[in-house]
């Protein structure tokens, strides 16, 4: 079969799987578009709906019928991202959709991995019926940019990572003064925000929690971004190592048109580019209580854990009507009674107390939390923790500002090799994402 896409049917996939993004976690986000089978009209588009509510193609179908109270559907294609699932979770199996509407075709992207799929598929009942069933490259495409943090937690039992950082002119940080200090631009930081949205954890560590007293909820931004960033081509073995003043200004200014990347690469990258879509923005703003991601602290010595930023943790939960903090203790630290009671109140998770240096065991509880994607945000212990546990969709992203100045500073300590993607000008600020290479 020619496994050619129609570029309308793609494009309404790819919007419907960012909106989604964030949002069905940690049900992936999937999307589904119907086509009318003589015309090409696109007949309904669903993505993932909240945990416990409809998958894409449930939700497709249930947009459909309301389109056709009658009963009298015309006959129709079937797109979706994932292989409809065949086993009964919150919701009944897709597959028995399927077999009750009867596509004409259906074209689906990435064989689910999850072993309640991948060892009973469905397919094969849909074909016996006359369904005609195909694997689509170009839909396993789409699949790769929004899919790959299910895939990763079912797979490997861990979330795929976002290593970020936000660097001086020099390729600093920090200047190592123990201050608060703000580095990104106010253009970079709308997109920031909006990353925030498409993750399900922020994760941040001590230093971060005792020096800024970090909030890490999404907020959407008080007006629609107003640059549109060009993404740029990178050259394929630029390494982003400590001084990213180096290797980002070395790559080539080649424009990019459609966004081919994948993993945590192709989930910035789409971040850039729907971001400044009205729509979009509408809809995060409307359901930004739905787009919050778990924070997650690494906690220091109890003595550096302001009030302030429990009283914050506080006030965020309310805002947004849950518990949504989690956090890490330090085996090796005490904490009395009274602190830790408090953390409780905050906490959607029972508190783990861990060897801070075991990424083995952090991997485990956030497996067990449901965590597909998290954003790291940041400084060496991080850094030095989680990357060389980076593999192929995982990506570290470099905000480097062309203003702010540290004379002096720390470099991120990254460790392994890492292979530049692309970058794009953003404000004041040279965007770049690097992906794993190491052997």
């Amino acid at each position: 079969m020619n496994s050619f896409l129609p570029e309308k049917i793609r494009e309404e996939l790819i919007r419907y799987s960012f909106v989604s993004t964030g949002y069905s976690s940690p049900n992936p986000p999937v999307a589904c578009v119907l086509e009318d089978a003589n015309t090409g009209e696109i007949l309904a588009s669903a993505s993932t709906q909240k945990t416990g509510q409809n998958h894409a193609e449930r939700e497709a179908y249930r947009l459909f019928r309301e389109k056709f109270p009658n009963g009298k559907k015309p006959s129709h294609n079937a797109y979706v991202t994932l292989e409809p699932c065949s086993h009964y979770g919150k919701t009944p199996p897709c597959i028995d959709l399927f077999l009750e509407e009867k596509p004409v075709r259906l074209e689906y992207g990435w064989k689910d991995p999850n072993p309640l799929v991948s060892t009973h598929s469905g397919l094969n009942k849909l074909a016996e019926i006359g369904i005609q069933v195909f694997e689509n490259p170009e839909l396993a495409e789409i699949a790769s940019g929004f899919l790959f943090g299910f895939k990763s937690r079912i797979e490997r039992k861990r979330p795929a990572l976002l290593l970020k950082t936000s660097l001086s002119k020099e390729g600093y940080f920090s200047s190592g003064e123990g201050l608060r200090e703000k580095i990104s631009s106010l253009e970079s930081d709308i997109f920031l925000s909006m990353i925030r949205a498409k993750v399900d954890a922020i994760l941040v560590g001590p230093n971060t929690v005792k020096v800024d007293e970090p909030g890490l909820d999404f907020r959407i931004p008080s007006a629609l971004p107003q640059l549109a960033p060009k993404i740029l081509y990178g050259p394929e073995n630029s390494g982003i190592h400590q001084n990213v003043n180096t290797n980002l200004n070395a790559a080539a200014d080649q424009s990019f048109g459609r966004n081919s990347y994948k993993g945590f690469s192709g989930l910035v990258a789409a971040v850039l580019e729907h971001s400044t879509d009205p729509d979009i923005f509408q809809i995060h703003k409307e359901k930004e209580k739905d787009y919050q991601p778990l924070r997650v602290f690494f906690l220091p010595e109890q003595n550096s854990v302001s009030e302030n930023f429990l009283e914050k943790q506080d006030r965020i939960n309310d805002r947004i009507g849950k518990k949504n903090a989690a956090f890490f203790m330090d085996e090796k630290k005490t904490y009395d009674a009274s602190f830790v009671g408090k953390l409780e109140t905050l906490s959607k998770f029972s508190l783990e107390k861990v060897d801070y240096s075991d990424v083995s065991r952090i991997f485990e509880v956030l497996y067990f939390w449901e965590i597909n994607t998290a954003l790291v945000e940041g400084g060496n212990f991080l850094y030095r923790l989680f990357s060389p546990a980076l593999i192929d969709d995982d990506a570290i992203l470099e905000i480097q500002s062309n203003t702010v100045s540290f004379p002096k500073g720390i470099l991120p300590e990254w460790t392994g090799k890492f292979s530049m993607e692309w970058k794009t000008e953003l404000g004041s600020d040279l965007w770049g994402v690097g992906r794993c290479s190491q052997d």
